[in-house]
């Protein structure tokens, strides 16, 4: 697959055919995975999954979200 030399070439959507814009999601969830992979959380009931960029440490990022959630006020009661 040959790629072209300006990225948003390849995003441009016919949106008559297309009008959510489907193949446009799709193509920058790819550049997205190409750029870095998902991650689960460990001990987490929810599944949730991580975005860690190429290069990233993936741990650090998972104690940063876990520091972040603990530390968020409660809501409800």
């Amino acid at each position: 697959m040959k790629k072209s030399q300006d990225p948003i070439v390849q995003r441009k959507v016919d949106l008559e055919e297309n009008s959510k814009g489907t193949m446009l999601k799709v193509s920058q969830q790819r550049d997205l995975e190409e750029n870095g992979r998902y991650v689960p959380v460990p001990g987490d009931k929810n599944h949730t999954m991580i975005f860690v960029r190429n290069g990233e440490d993936a741990e650090k990022k998972i104690a940063a979200y876990l520091e972040r959630i603990n530390k968020r006020p409660q809501r409800w009661n």
